[in-house]
């Protein structure tokens, strides 16, 4: 006996909706092809033509999700080597302890023009806005800017930190200022000597913290070297990617920081800077609307700082699970729902509270930046190195309903990084200076 598909509407053409896309139109065992006859899928976006706003992004859970997709040959074309990545980290121009990783680095754009070309061009509906949701208890019905109107059986909000969904169907909130910035260089004429080699150099100037990342994204005509200064402000920093700086601000907190070549060379090498503010999201009690016909996704769910490069993996790896969940046709709906929030949430929320705490230890001055460069290595390392190593379970999720593979993260998260937030807190209050 035959039952109608689960209409799916995502709304959000980022990285999150594009891969919730991509998974749903995979078969139930997880081959390629033409899609499962369980789920009809539509993603609208409200923009009327592909317009990507960020920088670079570093991908390790989302790398293993885009080669399951056997998108990997194409994720290469535009992506550094992802065999051998290597953080290294310096204090006041000593080097300190390095981070070597499975991964790669590329740039939002080209992850997102390989995403959207891996889908049918009719299930895209693009320069459609959302306008108004009204839930009821079979379905949803969405109203667009542009007069169209749809109906769903599940409305996904991939719809970013500002999410015009979540706003509607869950209550209106603001997203939180972390307190940092981001002073954020971006070149497309390649400077950097070794591109498989990102440093993060900390460095204290007249008794303020700041972290100095340098990075390159891509290869060949793809790629970018970047440069970004972190630090602590007070003034609450608009997060609009399309607020754009001139060059002479980076250069002036540049000159601050002394003789740093890398700043010197990507002053003079910039094509455009962003100020870019850090907002974090507010915890929810749930990600499951009241009548559970819509759910949170990505950045709508748990938009966080960057400080520990994990936004897009975790709004990748959520589309994941989603999408596995939803393909199976064990799992009703309603429980498909609570088994993903019971995947992703609370580890999700641990990687946004010390994403944030990150920050601190980036912009730290005084005997918090001592005992930073003392334990580096054997507290803060292992902390990354687990949340790096998450990734996509060789099982369908749908299939674990009881200790997800994930599900221990957080546990090993608090248990590694509680004597360093302790003896942390501990260290006597410095103060830092904001720009």
């Amino acid at each position: 006996m035959e039952t109608s598909p689960l209409k799916v509407a995502i709304i959000g053409g980022g990285l999150g909706g594009l891969t919730l896309a991509k998974t749903l139109l995979r078969s139930g065992e997880g081959e390629g092809g033409e899609g499962s006859n369980r789920v009809e899928v539509r993603l609208y976006e409200a923009w009327d033509q592909w317009k990507v706003r960020g920088g670079a992004l570093g991908l390790a859970a989302g790398e293993r999700i885009l080669k399951s997709f056997g998108l990997g040959t194409k994720l290469a074309a535009v992506a550094n080597d992802g065999q051998d990545l290597c953080v290294q980290y310096h204090a006041n121009g000593t080097k300190l302890s390095s981070l070597n990783f499975t991964g790669c680095m590329a740039m939002r754009t080209d992850l997102q023009k390989l995403l959207v070309d891996s889908l049918p061009p009719e299930i895209i509906k693009l320069g459609h806005k959302v306008i108004d949701i009204v839930e009821g208890d079979d379905d949803v019905l969405l109203t667009f800017e542009n007069g169209a109107t749809a109906s769903a059986h599940l409305v996904v909000a991939a719809d970013g930190i500002h999410s015009f969904v979540r706003q509607k169907v869950f209550g209106e909130d603001s997203p939180v200022f972390t307190g940092f910035r981001v002073l954020y260089s971006v070149s497309s004429k390649p400077y950097r000597p070794n591109p498989s080699i990102n440093n993060i150099h900390w460095i204290e100037a007249d008794g303020v913290g700041y972290g100095v990342l340098e990075l390159t994204a891509g290869r060949d005509s793809s790629r970018h070297d970047i440069c970004a200064l972190i630090l602590q402000s007070k003034e609450e920093v608009t997060d609009r990617w399309d607020s754009t700086m001139v060059r002479e601000r980076f250069e002036q907190v540049a000159q601050q920081l002394g003789d740093l070549a890398v700043l010197k060379t990507a002053v003079e090498n910039s094509e455009v800077c962003f100020d870019w503010g850090i907002y974090r999201s507010p915890e929810r009690k749930t990600w499951i609307s009241p009548k559970g016909r819509t759910v949170l996704l990505g950045d709508a769910a748990h938009a966080t700082a960057p400080f520990m490069g994990q936004g897009a993996n975790m709004a990748m790896h959520d589309a994941y699970c989603l999408g596995q969940i939803l393909l199976n046709p064990k799992i009703s709906l309603s429980d498909g729902l609570q088994l993903y929030e019971n995947n992703r949430k609370a580890y999700c929320e641990s990687v946004v509270a010390r994403s944030s705490r990150m920050g601190q230890v980036h912009t730290a001055v005084g005997l918090k930046a001592s005992f930073r460069n003392t334990f580096l290595s054997t507290i803060v390392l292992p902390i990354m190195r687990k949340v790096l190593s998450t990734g996509p379970p060789s099982r369908n999720p749908g299939t674990r309903r009881t200790s997800p593979v994930w599900s221990t993260v957080p546990v090993a998260l608090s248990v590694s990084s509680g004597v360093l937030e302790r003896v942390w807190d501990a260290c006597a209050h410095d103060g830092h200076r904001e720009t």
